[in-house]
Parts: C-alpha cells; sequence; structure tokens
C-alpha cells in the first residue's frame, strides 16, 4: 500500500468500544482508505462463561467513521466459521472490487483457568477464534490478493502472549503462540506473490479485554481496581499501559511501502514490557 488513499483495508475485531480494532479502522479511515470492518453479531454472546468478550458495537463504530467520511461496510461475520469468512471477503469484493491490506485483529480471551480446570470447549473456542480464525481471515484475503495480481498485505495481531506462557492462561497463549508461526509460514508462501505478512504484538493495551485481567489481578490480591492498575502499570518500562492507538499506528506502518521490504516479522508494541 504505497498511499492509503482508495485502498481497501478489511479489519477484523472492529466492533468493540476500546479496541485496536475501532483504533486501527480510525488510522486508516483518515489516510483515505475505504474499509470492511468485520466483528460478531451484537446478538451473539460468549460460548461459555470463562469466555470474555465485550459486546460488538460494530454497527455504531462502522456508522461513527463513516461520519468522518470515509467508505465504511460493517459485516457481521464469526472468523472461526468459514462460511462466515468466505461471505465477508464476497462482500467486501462486491462493494469495493478488491482487498489491498487484511488486518486480522479479532480475539477473545479466558479468565485466569488453570489447565486442570481448563474445559476442553473452551480452549478449542479461544484457539478457533484466535489462530483459525486468524488462518481462515489471511487465507480468504491472500486468495483474492492472488487473484487480483498486484500483491497485498496481511497484518495479524498477536501479543506478549505470543513470545511467553502465563500461569491460567494456555488457551490464550497457545492461540497467540500459534499466530507468530501461521505469520512467518504465511510470509515465505506468499512471498512470491508480492503479498507481505507481519504481526503486531502489543503488550497490556487499555481495553475492554485488559480491563477485565486488572479486575482479576484485584479479585486475586485483595486490591481495589486502581490499586491494581497501578500495580500493573509498574511492570512497563515506558510507565504507562499501551493505547490501541499505540497499536494502530505500527499495524498501520506495516500495510503501507513505508515497510515495503519488511515480511514475516513480529514487532512488540508494549512499552518494553518483554525487557523485565
Amino acid at each position: 500500500m504505497s498511499n492509503p488513499d482508495g485502498k481497501v483495508v478489511v479489519i477484523t475485531g472492529a466492533g468493540r468500544r476500546q479496541g485496536i480494532g475501532r483504533a486501527t479502522a480510525h488510522r486508516f479511515a483518515r489516510e483515505g482508505a475505504r474499509l470492511v470492518l468485520t466483528d460478531l453479531d451484537p446478538e451473539a454472546g460468549p460460548a461459555s462463561a470463562e469466555i470474555s468478550g465485550a459486546p460488538s458495537n460494530l454497527a455504531a463504530i462502522a456508522d461513527e467513521i463513516g461520519k468522518t467520511g470515509a467508505e465504511v461496510l460493517a459485516v457481521a461475520a464469526d472468523v472461526a466459521v468459514e462460511a462466515d469468512v468466505d461471505r465477508l471477503i464476497a462482500a467486501a469484493v462486491e462493494r469495493f472490487g478488491r482487498i489491498d491490506t487484511m488486518v486480522t485483529n479479532a480475539a477473545i480471551f479466558t479468565s485466569q483457568i488453570k489447565v486442570v480446570d481448563l474445559p476442553a470447549e473452551v480452549f478449542s473456542r479461544v484457539l478457533s477464534v484466535n489462530l483459525l480464525g486468524t488462518f481462515l481471515t489471511a487465507r480468504a484475503a491472500a486468495r483474492q490478493m492472488i487473484a487480483q495480481g498486484d500483491g497485498g498485505a496481511i497484518v495479524t495481531v498477536g501479543s506478549r502472549a505470543s513470545r511467553r506462557g502465563s500461569v491460567g492462561l494456555s488457551a490464550y497463549v497457545s492461540s497467540k503462540f500459534g499466530v507468530i508461526g501461521l505469520s512467518q509460514s504465511l510470509a515465505l508462501e506468499l512471498a512470491p506473490e508480492g503479498i507481505r505478512v507481519n504481526c503486531v504484538c502489543p503488550g497490556a493495551v487499555d481495553t475492554d479485554m485488559y480491563a477485565e485481567a486488572i479486575d482479576g489481578l484485584a479479585a486475586r490480591e485483595g486490591l481495589d481496581t486502581a490499586g491494581a492498575r497501578d500495580k500493573l502499570v509498574k511492570t512497563v518500562p515506558l510507565g504507562r499501559f499501551t493505547t490501541p492507538d499505540d497499536v494502530a499506528a505500527a499495524i498501520y506502518w506495516f500495510a503501507t511501502e513505508e515497510s515495503g521490504h519488511v515480511t514475516g516479522q513480529s514487532l512488540n508494541v508494549n512499552g518494553g514490557t518483554w525487557l523485565n
């Protein structure tokens, strides 16, 4: 993407008010991109009580971004369902004629559950959304980009959990480790087609999802929410939580020709927490 103006960008997981997807959509909208935003149907709840996630506000966010003057298409879809992903790509091509960038941001999270207590269906659902969903959306986008014949960019979203294990988060960690491996493999396979694949790895991002992690820490250690936030932010060398806009900036860079000779990379955006 040499210049985002007029390019078509698909962003999954774009329906959360404090989410990375929404921030990324706004970043591309400011540069004139045409956007296809997707998230779960607002009526769809979590698969079980152990799975966390703020409700989808996809239509409202698409309307919000459309009011900035951007062209926006909203498509409710579950990225873990192949037919939904195929429908998403078909809708994008029908509306805009092509796809230039795919951002595979959709993810879900589990509250702290030790592996001996973790239901298999919860483990499976987390991997289905976070890893299978990344595969399905990246594959569908790659097929369309190959048919177009002029390359493209796929930006996956990993995590600090892509690089180290964590007690009580085995499903989430497994899924996010897999995202980096998948991204590297896709980068090698798709390089001859001029399609670059890179991964952004956020740390403690101040989102609805991370608010639930803060609440969990507060409950375990007998802290109030402010005390838990303070304890966690002290683990970040740069002294603050990562914002969705911080992550959006990295995603945007990977989609442009500023990173035109970069593929197969995973970039930490976490204020230096990996150094601790």
